[in-house]
């Protein structure tokens, strides 16, 4: 039939996904859940469609290249977001960090 082995191994792989995908859907819950920092006029502009770096941006009393020297992005680079060029995780990490926000607020 199969390596018994193989199938044992496999076996242990996934109960241990598993696991992990349990604790990440926990996390995401609790996160949700969580309370909302930003006052509800932030919350407001952002669901109405403004751009979520720019928002906070402005909220955090930083012109483009202020948030550029926090973050390590090009100024042209931040102004192409925020006029809706798309970003990598790890551009929205820096961005999250220089702004004091979750990343997830950022998509």
């Amino acid at each position: 039939m199969g390596d018994p082995d193989l199938i044992y191994g496999l076996e242990g792989r996934l109960m241990d996904l598993e696991a992990k995908v349990a604790l990440l859907e926990k996390q995401l819950a609790d996160m949700a859940a969580a309370p909302s920092t930003l006052p509800q006029a932030v919350q407001n502009r952002i669901e109405s469609g403004e751009h979520p770096v720019r928002v906070l941006r402005e909220f955090r009393l930083l012109t483009q290249s202020q948030l550029s020297e926090k973050c390590g992005i090009r100024p042209n680079h931040i102004s192409a977001i925020e006029r809706g060029q798309t970003f990598g995780l790890k551009t929205a990490k820096r961005l999250a960090a220089a702004l004091d926000v979750p990343a997830e607020v950022l998509f």
